[in-house]
């Protein structure tokens, strides 16, 4: 019973060490969040009609594969996502109006999306839109991103060999 007991404390010990490292990392990404919405100007945007809101708060990503996605979408993350290109004039009317810097994405039309990718695992299949339409812009956005293992060495070596791939390692 006392080894059971042992071995039962470094599991809560462990585990309470795992909350600790997840509550802090959500924390962190809240914080990335209101940073990224502030500098997208998507506070100022909010009254203008046809903003759905950042990139961010319109996918979700596989658990594990959030830092690839990070890094394969880049500053697109913190765009304002509009629901037209008419949405999209008013929008960066409205910014520019208050001299506030801001990105801006617009569903529309449907846009060519990159073929899947030769190589690697592909980080598209590990992410969903959920609010219609905004699937065809991460098509475009990360539908040439791959996640290979072999580290920044291979992620290297493969984007040189294949210029046109978004390639990221697990890690970012």
């Amino acid at each position: 019973a006392t080894a059971a007991l042992d071995a039962a404390k470094v599991l809560l010990s462990d585990a309470q060490a795992e909350l600790a490292t997840w509550t802090a990392r959500s924390e962190a990404l809240a914080l990335a969040l209101d940073e990224a919405r502030s500098r997208a100007g998507a506070e100022r945007l909010a009254e203008v009609d046809g903003v759905l809101g950042t990139l961010l708060d319109l996918v979700d990503v596989d658990p594990g594969w959030e830092a690839p996605f990070e890094a394969a979408a880049g500053e697109a993350l913190a765009a304002v996502v509009v629901a037209s290109p008419d949405a999209a004039r008013e929008a960066l009317a409205a910014l520019h109006s208050e001299a506030i810097a801001g990105a801006v994405l617009a569903l529309g039309p449907a846009r060519v999306a990159s073929s899947t990718p030769p190589v690697g695992e592909s980080v598209r299949a590990r992410v969903r839109a959920t609010r219609g339409g905004v699937d065809e812009l991460l098509d475009v956005l990360v539908g040439s991103a791959v996640v290979v293992d072999g580290g920044w060495q291979e992620a290297l070596e493969l984007s040189l060999s294949h210029p046109e791939l978004i390639v990221v390692t697990p890690d970012g």
